[in-house]
């Protein structure tokens, strides 16, 4: 909590500690008022509907959010007020949570801000439904609750963000200078673009893809080289980071006047000076060219925009996403009618029970089943104890203490004070959420509390069964494999993705995707998607293996180079020509060729356009080096064999 009340320098920073001290304050208020009027539940649903609506709307700068308010707050409203409401009518309890886990499940096709909001609005569903919290309140009372909630989350995010509202955007900028690895500058450029793209921070993007692009092909030189060139490379590597660290920095702030001494470097001098040779490898331009460009960017600082892409390109990739995953051959849609299925025999258990101490069961049946992880049910056994374990010992506590009732005040404030740490972990959301019902519930029933405490267990571990019994059995009925096949599944992607990019470059002067450039789309991506679902199902310990490890690797940067061309495919006819040089070298690389390269790409060009093919080339990079470990390759940038690559005259279908 200290770091996240303090700035990157370590000193106080009173944006973030105004805002804690107003979640503090509104908390304490909502609690003291909800018990003096007797209207604990109201405020109950409020602050959830706060928690739900800051984890879903939030994570970017502060105008894509309040857009993303504007659709999601309506939605959210309407669930948590319909979703105590419909117990009275079981059917249609029953189909609300089931269409809505079906969706949330399919929504990852879409993007990394959709999968959020999927998987927050299903938690909402199943929480306003059958954890009883409302249940008997009126619609009139339902409704106002989850508005107030809504309202007071959408004044948290403006309270945070009116003083420096772009500043998410320029610390997703700044980390494409300081994390290297695939999927990285893909996250900057969706905040980016959702931000208005501004052209300075447009242009630090078109630096930094140009600059990461030459890291890894140094890098990769370094591989095929003897020991001593190697070390001269890595070092040339390790002074470019220290630099890039340094503009990071001027890239954060709100306003640059000027570069420090260290930021003005130039990476490849002190190496030269030491080494005592002249002579360096092509990339090193690259590098030099991508610093300058940040540099000149971040002093500066355009602030007008760059075109928006054609709108006609969002539709058509969201058309792409249904068509990839509409079918029982993607491992999404496996999950997702898996997930709904337990959730379906969840709910009809709860319903037959018609007990409020199996409030929790749908919730710790979602937990153990784990829906952001595709076909896996590995780890669920470890889930379903530490769920189980968990109830029991927060029954425990509730009996011991004598304010227990202040918990669930206490887990809202922690949810809202944590709402980063909430967005990339479901997990941890859904164990709150248990926490919170148990409580709440266990505080209204007329029994012996260590009666409720062995209750709520029994209950959750009902749940946990349930999810494990219909996960096993849906291996046996949907067409899956419970054993993965690693390097089956990257040579498929491989193979798709490679038709993807000569699909584009054949386009030529078509001005519109063609139907063998969309089929092929499609089919990469189908393939990436089912091999980003991959590490799931190799960690069965809990801890990362080389193969989890590597695997991802690979999966995310061919899922990021997918992108990338399927971008590329929507943008105008001169970012495409300018982009050719970059899908050349991406096409090369994918298909085994062991020689590594920065294409000729104009500085002077669009940021949109030079964005795109500096991250071709280190996507194909990354994908490259994840690929070789995935195959067992000893000598890495090893040429390989062709064979599991698509011949160009095939249609991807």
């Amino acid at each position: 909590m200290r770091s996240r009340l303090a700035t990157e320098a370590g000193a106080p920073d009173p944006r973030q500690r105004q805002f804690a001290v107003t979640v503090l304050v509104a908390v304490a208020a909502a609690t003291a008022f909800g018990f003096a009027l007797d209207l604990q539940t109201p405020a109950l649903i409020a602050g959830l509907t706060a928690v739900f609506a800051l984890v879903a709307a939030g994570g970017q700068a502060l105008e894509p959010d309040l857009h993303r308010f504007a659709w999601f707050s309506p939605i959210l409203v309407l669930v948590m007020t319909i979703g105590p409401l419909s117990r009275g009518i079981p059917v249609l309890a029953g189909l609300l949570v089931a269409v809505v886990v079906l969706g949330a499940g399919m929504l990852p096709a879409l993007g990394e801000h959709y999968r959020i909001g999927g998987q927050t609005i299903a938690a909402a569903t199943i929480v306003a439904t059958t954890t009883g919290i409302g249940a008997g309140d009126p619609a009139w009372l339902l409704f106002t609750s989850a508005a107030a909630g809504a309202g007071f989350g959408l004044a948290l995010r403006v309270v945070n963000g009116l003083t420096d509202p772009r500043r998410a955007t320029r610390g997703a900028v700044a980390r494409t200078l300081l994390e290297p690895g695939p999927g990285v500058l893909e996250t900057a450029a969706a905040a980016w673009r959702a931000d208005g793209g501004t052209v300075w921070l447009g242009q630090v993007l078109a630096g930094a893809a140009r600059l990461r692009a030459a890291r890894e092909t140094l890098l990769a030189q370094a591989e095929q080289s003897d020991e001593q060139e190697a070390d001269r490379l890595r070092r040339i590597v390790a002074e470019t980071d220290a630099v890039a660290a340094e503009l990071a920095r001027a890239v954060r702030a709100r306003a640059c006047s000027g570069l420090p001494v260290r930021a003005r470097r130039d990476p490849a001098e002190a190496v030269l000076l030491r080494a005592g040779r002249q002579d360096l490898p092509e990339a090193v331009q690259g590098i030099r060219d991508g610093l300058d460009r940040v540099r000149g960017a971040v002093v500066q600082r355009d602030q007008g925009q760059v075109p928006a892409p054609e709108p006609g390109a969002r539709r058509e990739r969201i058309a792409d996403a249904v068509r990839a995953h509409l079918s029982l051959r993607s491992s999404l849609f496996r999950h997702a009618l898996r997930c709904t299925l337990a959730v379906a025999v969840g709910m009809v258990v709860v319903l037959l029970l018609d007990d409020p101490s199996a409030s929790s069961l749908l919730l710790a049946l979602y937990l153990v089943l784990q829906p952001a992880a595709r076909d896996s049910m590995t780890g669920a056994l470890e889930r379903t104890g530490a769920a189980v374990l968990g109830v029991t010992a927060l029954a425990l506590l509730i009996t011991l203490l004598p304010w227990a009732f202040l918990l669930v005040p206490l887990v809202i404030a922690g949810m809202l004070l944590s709402t980063d740490r909430l967005r990339g972990d479901y997990q941890l959301l859904l164990g709150c959420l248990i926490a919170i019902t148990v409580v709440d519930q266990a505080l209204r029933l007329d029994r012996e509390l260590i009666n409720v405490g062995i209750s709520f267990a029994a209950n959750t571990a009902v749940g946990a069964a349930i999810a494990l019994f219909v996960g096993f059995i849906s291996y046996l009925v949907l067409p899956s494999s419970v054993l993965p096949d690693v390097r089956g599944s990257v040579r498929s992607a491989v193979w798709a993705v490679s038709e993807l990019v000569r699909s584009v470059r054949l386009s030529g002067q078509i001005p519109a995707p063609s139907a063998d450039l969309r089929a092929a789309h499609v089919l990469a991506l189908r393939r990436t998607q089912d091999l980003l679902g991959m590490p799931a199902l190799l960690d069965g310990t809990g801890e990362e293996t080389d193969d989890g490890r590597s695997t991802r690797d690979a999966a995310i940067a061919l899922d990021a180079l997918r992108q990338n061309v399927a971008t590329l495919a929507f943008r105008p006819q001169d970012e495409r020509e300018l982009a050719a040089p970059a899908l050349t070298s991406a096409d090369d690389l994918l298909v085994g060729k062991p020689a590594p390269r920065i294409p000729d790409v104009p500085g002077a060009s669009a940021p949109a356009g030079e964005l795109l093919a500096g991250s071709l080339v280190e996507n194909a990079l990354h994908a490259r080096a994840a690929i070789d470990r995935t195959l067992g390759y000893d000598d890495p940038w090893k040429s390989y064999a062709l064979s599991f690559v698509r011949p160009e005259g095939t249609r991807a279908g």
